[in-house]
């Protein structure tokens, strides 16, 4: 059995104010102690992903290495990322200041937080009737 290629190309990732800009005025957000991620359905194929980190988080090189940790986690954990509408996301992850985790940490924290906000935007879409809630399907 291959296992599958894990992959990060351009096109899983956002860039630009407006885009950011966007995502963060759907206003649903999943609080960590490393980010804070904010999603918003996308009309791209796979989930894609912005990093915006700010320089009280630290010096410019603390700063990279925390946006490759970031993007090192998205990239290991986007084969468990939601595939039912209303995925896939745009994601958004705001660095705070934090002491710096071991990898398997961020994708941890990434995966609950992605599952959080899975679960909003599916309550969103089945209270406007989007798509069917799970629990009506159960029912005679």
């Amino acid at each position: 059995m291959s296992a599958q290629r894990l992959r990060f190309p351009r096109s899983r990732r956002l860039s630009g104010n407006g885009v950011f800009k966007a995502i963060l005025d759907a206003r649903v957000r999943a609080e960590c102690p490393a980010f804070t991620l904010h999603a918003a359905p996308s009309t791209a194929p796979e989930t894609r992903v912005g990093i915006s980190i700010g320089r009280r988080v630290g010096i410019a090189s603390r700063r990279n290495r925390l946006k490759r940790m970031m993007r090192e986690a998205f990239r290991l954990t986007q084969a468990s990322h939601p595939k039912i509408a209303p995925a896939p996301y745009d994601l958004v992850l705001v660095v705070r200041p934090h002491e710096e985790l071991p990898l398997a940490e961020y994708e941890r924290h990434l995966l609950a937080a992605i599952e959080h906000v899975h679960g909003v935007w599916r309550k969103r879409a089945a209270r406007r009737g989007d798509q069917p809630d799970q629990r009506s399907e159960d029912s005679p």
